[in-house]
């Protein structure tokens, strides 16, 4: 009697483990991704520098965080969307952002990145902007979830800064 019990034990194992799918990830294709987040980080900047504010706010997560360059400046979408509304309205903002070094890390899926941009604004060549974005992929949309806007002066300018600052 325990010889068929081991052996039903046995022959139940042997089943079990053959009947399991081989489950194998698929590495995601980089260089599409890669294609697509920049094709929306494109969008993202042209509808910038265009002043559309429906394009731009339609690449911005609902449940995202947005930081500005002043240390109070944490929004949410909804006041990120009332303060971008209000300074694309301003007939004298002229952005003229034109991204120059960019750096894309995606999450081992694929389906998250993590995007450095930095470049110089129009009206101020004298320190660079750097942009810190979270992005999420759902399909083929990308939507960012964090961004983060900071001025980076060079090191050899940080004690004139300190200076002026007092």
């Amino acid at each position: 009697m325990m010889k068929k019990i081991f052996y039903a034990i046995i022959a139940a194992a042997i089943m079990i483990t053959a009947c399991k799918p081989d489950v194998k990830s698929v590495p995601f294709g980089q260089v599409a991704a890669k294609a697509e987040l920049t094709k929306t980080l494109d969008t993202m900047y042209l509808s910038y520098n265009t002043k559309d504010i429906k394009t731009f706010l339609s690449l911005m997560a609902d449940d995202g965080l947005y930081c500005g360059t002043d240390p109070t400046e944490l929004w949410d979408k909804a006041t990120y969307s009332e303060r971008m509304t209000e300074m694309f309205a301003d007939s004298s903002f002229s952005p003229g952002l034109i991204p120059g070094r960019r750096e894309i890390r995606f999450e081992k899926d694929g389906n998250s990145a993590m995007v450095v941009d930095q470049f110089y604004f129009e009206w101020n060549k004298q320190i660079p902007i750097r942009h810190i974005a979270h992005f999420n992929r759902s399909g083929n949309k990308w939507t960012c979830n964090f961004l983060s806007t900071t001025l980076i002066p060079e090191n050899k300018d940080l004690d004139k800064i300190f200076i002026s600052v007092k």
